[in-house]
């Protein structure tokens, strides 16, 4: 069946793009959706992959999708600008921008930037959005644990990804935030990343989609979510047919990479795919359980079916 990634990470090196090639051929996947994110702090070499992903689109029509972010660069300091950021998005569909990528809400980028989720400097940009069918595809939170000092995984740390020191919003904070830009935009198509980290709380995940009509939830795999999903397969099979047409199949994957990639990263990312699609349709013992198991006409709509609707405008 058709599959097309939601969740592809494009960064700015270019003499890398034959991976992407690569990972779609081996994974049968039939497009992708380029997402591009500062990779950067915001004060030293700081680049977007915008124009990359936006040329991967006009390059291969139908093939690459292309999700671009906001850039913040001239408002670090508290000098927002709701229409400098407007004109942006602007400026960004008129090159042919399907929708948008916000990591505004991972911890590290909040606390850089420095503004609520639900601000209202963001209103005139989600709007526009809003108005336009516009997706945006958005990073709120983290895994609970990368709070805890004593739970978090050697990764966090490795990453920088430990946010328990005080000086980051809380997991519950950011919650709120986005809670209250859903409130406010009631027709705005959010496509919350990593499943909004709920993996572990199935009771919260279906009462806040419940809520909101217009959330839906990628499956973009954090390092717990599918050890949740598998330990609990019966009712977590439950909560995929019953909001069949709410949930993105979505990789997390890497377009490339600043330098040439290394093979077992690679290798990696085609075997990850393999166990999230044993995990989706069949009952194989998989991640710290089993499988699901979903009927075809669920899996289609979750491997391609909902993205595409989500970009109808």
């Amino acid at each position: 069946m058709k599959i097309i990634d939601c969740h592809v990470h494009m960064y700015r090196d270019p003499a890398a793009i034959p991976t992407l090639d690569r990972v779609m051929k081996e994974s049968g996947f039939d497009a992708v959706c380029l997402v591009s994110i500062p990779a950067c702090n915001f004060k030293d070499d700081c680049y977007f992959s915008n124009d990359l992903v936006l040329e991967m689109k006009r390059k291969h029509p139908g093939k690459c999708y292309a999700f671009p972010g906001l850039d913040y660069r001239e408002m670090l300091g508290g000098r927002f600008d709701s229409g400098n950021l407007l004109e942006q998005a602007k400026k960004l569909v008129e090159q042919g921008a399907d929708g948008f990528k916000m990591l505004e809400g991972k911890p590290c980028r909040r606390k850089q930037i420095g503004l609520p989720l639900d601000s209202e400097i963001l209103d005139p940009f989600y709007s526009f959005a809003e108005d336009n069918g516009l997706p945006l595809l958005l990073h709120v939170a983290d895994p609970e644990e990368f709070w805890m000092k004593d739970k978090a995984p050697p990764s966090a740390f490795k990453h920088g990804w430990f946010w328990g020191d005080g000086s980051y919003a809380s997991k519950e904070q950011l919650y709120s935030e986005a809670e209250g830009a859903i409130g406010k935009h009631p027709r705005l198509k959010f496509i919350l990343a990593h499943f909004f980290f709920l993996s572990a709380d199935i009771g919260r995940a279906r009462r806040f989609l419940q809520k909101y009509p217009n959330v839906s939830f990628d499956i973009t795999p954090g390092i717990e979510m599918y050890h949740n999903f598998s330990k609990k397969h019966s009712e977590w099979r439950e909560f995929f047919i019953e909001f069949q047409d709410r949930i993105l199949f979505g990789t997390d994957n890497r377009g490339n990479s600043v330098g040439e990639p290394k093979e077992e990263d690679f290798a990696y990312e085609i075997e990850r795919l393999k166990k999230m699609n044993t995990f989706l349709s069949s009952d194989a013992e998989v991640y710290s359980g089993r499988g699901i198991n979903l009927p075809d006409p669920v899996l289609e709509k979750i491997y391609s079916k909902n993205f595409l609707l989500a970009l109808k405008r």
